[in-house]
């Protein structure tokens, strides 16, 4: 049974560092280009973590921007973040129970959050319900079986990282969400691939904040040796010393409206 991450005040400060990176920055563009946003639309921002999404809407739009997450040690750091963007408003939520009013959005990004939801389906019921008639969202996932990531012991890594798939209840999710998008109610108006690549592990690359996270989680959860878990970490160390690093990872994002 997959266990989703719930996040005290040094996790959320971890994922911080991960959305800091540049990978992390092209993939909310990515998004962001997707919706094609203008005017006075207002936003939704589920799942807004560290609050880097909300704070890069507001400047793009005349309307309100709302960041909902349910975890308040991201909501604070997302209040630091948009402190300075007046058409920001960050509130509790949770993606199952949203607290928006009916057809209120425009627009919406989900992303990275249906991943760790246990009732997918009340989810995007509640995208559905929160959409305005052609209203649009920007539904964005990863399938973990795009992981490209090299190892000179693959069964090592294998190991390492088959147990860290086991951080969400859905770790292919990029790949399947078209079904349950239309059962919600929603048309899929077409779907992307985004690719992170690193060919290095500097710190301050999305791989090395990722390999730290990976290591501390399967760890955490005695679900892989320590010793098991530095060996892997060493030998990305040593391919990284010689210019071997090579670290992919493709996600998908859903660009879907409300029936008009």
């Amino acid at each position: 049974m997959a266990e989703t991450i719930e996040y005290d005040e040094a996790e959320a400060r971890h994922e911080e560092l991960i959305y800091e990176t540049g990978e992390a920055a092209d993939r909310r563009r990515f998004v962001r280009e997707a919706l094609d946003l203008e005017g006075d639309e207002r936003v939704l921002s589920i799942g807004c973590g560290p609050g880097f999404e909300p704070a890069e809407l507001a400047p793009i739009v005349d309307g309100e921007v709302v960041g909902v997450d349910r975890s308040e040690a991201m909501l604070a750091l997302a209040s630091r973040r948009c402190n300075d963007s007046p058409n920001v408003t960050l509130t509790t939520g949770d993606a199952t129970d949203l607290p928006i009013a009916d057809e209120s959005a425009d627009a919406a990004t989900v992303v990275q959050v249906y991943q760790y939801v246990d009732d997918l389906e009340a989810a995007i019921d509640e995208l559905a319900r929160v959409l305005r008639p052609g209203g649009r969202a920007m539904v964005y996932h990863t399938d973990w079986d795009s992981l490209v990531w090299r190892s000179t012991n693959r069964a090592r890594a294998k190991r390492v990282l088959e147990a860290f798939f086991e951080h969400c209840p859905r770790p292919h999710l990029g790949s399947e969400l078209a079904e349950p998008l239309r059962e919600g109610g929603l048309v899929v108006d077409r779907v992307e691939p985004n690719c992170l690549l690193d060919t290095r592990l500097e710190e301050g690359t999305f791989a090395y904040h990722l390999m730290e996270g990976v290591a501390k989680y399967v760890v955490d959860r005695d679900a892989v040796d320590p010793d098991m878990a530095e060996a892997w970490i060493e030998d990305l160390r040593a391919l990284e010393a010689t210019g071997g690093t090579f670290f992919s990872l493709t996600q998908y994002g859903y660009l879907v409206r409300s029936p008009a």
